[in-house]
């Protein structure tokens, strides 16, 4: 008895002590919580992460690059639910939930300026997410009570992107509580300037209300007015750093992590920098964009999308080593030469000729300035290249020059899908004359869902909006069509 008795205390003190070991909640040495200035960093590198990693596919339809290779099925307008999803796992977990926290403990802290900055990164996250995928859960969207989650069209999506940043705008402009003072450190894309946050959030509702351009509710008025409250100059653009200290701390477009070992540039960009559908004037962004060919004769060829590279003597070279695609150059996420296209095209639209002529040139002049070209050389190309009168202004020239400056960048897929991918507005572009299998004949207009989460756990209400099919990616996507 005495023994049982003894087994009996000590296996007490054993579960106490146990309690006592795992009851790490109220641990001061181990808080459960973080302050809303340590998510940040994270945050922000998430909101360049989803489009650095899905544009290596996404590049492949815009033909910013093809694979070394021939018959490559993303050249060919093939999807995937594995690879190019990179942005719906950032918009749900990486931002989205940590969006959250944030919102949760600086509401608890009084602490001002974060709440307004999370509604403008969850509507910037909502545009990139919703323009790569189409209809997603949004009204249910982490509700945590849920195993399963309807899809949302994107007209509301779009609706509520418009109000989270109305939203946003208004909790900046007049904000209650406290400013923290480690916003400006932790946070990385505009170190705490509030100023710059209410300009992105007008950038984004500019990029919002113009993709809708097919509609007869689309208001070009309205678009040029955002823009003019967006952006001032180059000093605004969103752009997410990297020291380059490591290669964890580098450019995904960069060298050292060789994500763009088997892409190469197309031979559509480099017509379009070589001079050949600008007057026969060499863009002086072409040896700032692009290396030469490896021979060192300073040509520059590129690669036919589905062909793969042909070259015998002359071998196309790699992307890495210029422009953004060195390990410590910042990711432009939307910039002021997008902006002041976006400008041009509306005012085009409105037959407003001299206003979109004068963001025309501002345009290209920033994206010129953001690049490195001289003065001396971006004016020569000014006054040789392009047109030189407003009456002379036609579409194809605001949209190929804005497909310059936004290489890399796939919000060109939006325009691309917004135009039909019509050869007439861009010169040059050719469709890829056999398709991927599943896309029976179609090109793609939108990316299919995440694997793990959309078809292996949410496939009943993905069904519904018939996201089983085969070619469910060439499926015109709601902001592209003429639809309200």
């Amino acid at each position: 008895m005495k023994k049982i008795k003894l087994l009996y205390i000590t296996l007490a003190l054993v579960i106490m002590s146990c309690e006592d070991y795992l009851d790490i909640n109220d641990d001061p040495f181990l808080p459960q919580t973080a302050t809303p200035d340590l998510y940040l960093p994270q945050i922000v590198y998430s909101m360049a992460e989803g489009e650095m990693f899905d544009s290596r596919y996404v590049g492949a339809i815009t033909q910013n690059w093809a694979w070394v290779n021939a018959n490559n099925g993303f050249d060919r307008h093939a999807s995937s639910n594995s690879s190019g999803t990179q942005k719906f796992r950032d918009h749900y977990w990486s931002i989205g939930s940590n969006l959250n926290e944030v919102a949760e403990q600086a509401e608890e802290l009084g602490l001002a300026d974060y709440s307004g900055i999370v509604n403008i990164i969850r509507a910037w996250s909502w545009q990139i997410v919703t323009d790569h995928h189409g209809e997603l859960p949004f009204r249910q969207a982490w509700d945590n009570t849920r195993t399963s989650f309807d899809y949302d069209p994107q007209k509301d999506i779009y609706a509520g992107i418009h109000e989270l940043c109305n939203q946003g705008i208004e909790l900046l402009n007049n904000p209650t509580g406290q400013t923290d003072p480690k916003l400006a450190d932790m946070e990385k894309l505009y170190n705490g300037d509030v100023s710059k946050w209410i300009k992105f959030a007008y950038a984004i509702k500019a990029r919002n209300a113009h993709h809708i351009s097919n509609k007869s509710s689309y208001d070009p008025a309205a678009v040029i007015n955002f823009v003019d409250n967006s952006f001032e100059s180059n000093e605004d653009n969103a752009e997410v750093p990297f020291d380059a200290e490591s290669s964890a701390t580098s450019s995904f477009m960069g060298p050292s992590r060789g994500n763009f070992n088997s892409r190469l540039r197309t031979q559509l960009i480099v017509s379009y920098l070589d001079g050949t559908y600008f007057n026969g004037v060499t863009d002086p962004r072409l040896s700032l964009m692009l290396n030469s060919d490896t021979d060192s004769t300073q040509n520059y060829i590129g690669v036919v999308p589905t062909l793969g590279d042909t070259t015998t003597n002359i071998r196309v070279p790699r992307l890495y080593g210029k422009y953004i695609f060195t390990d410590a150059a910042p990711y432009p996420l939307i910039t002021y030469s997008e902006l002041q296209f976006i400008k041009s095209e509306a005012a085009f639209i409105q037959n407003n000729l001299p206003l979109a002529y004068d963001a025309f040139l501002k345009a290209i002049q920033a994206h010129m300035d953001f690049t490195g070209v001289s003065p001396a050389e971006a004016t020569q190309y000014l006054s040789t290249a392009i047109p030189q009168d407003a009456s002379d202004l036609e579409l194809n020239h605001i949209m190929m020059q804005k497909y310059i400056s936004l290489y890399s960048n796939n919000e060109t897929w939006s325009d691309l899908r917004r135009y039909q991918y019509d050869n007439t507005v861009y010169l040059g572009f050719t469709l890829p004359s056999e398709f991927a299998a599943d896309n029976n004949g179609k090109p793609a207009q939108r990316w299919l869902l995440r694997r793990f989460s959309e078809y292996d756990w949410n496939s009943d209400a993905l069904e519904k909006i018939g996201g089983l099919e085969l070619d469910y990616h060439t499926k015109p996507i709601w902001f592209s069509t003429d639809e309200e």
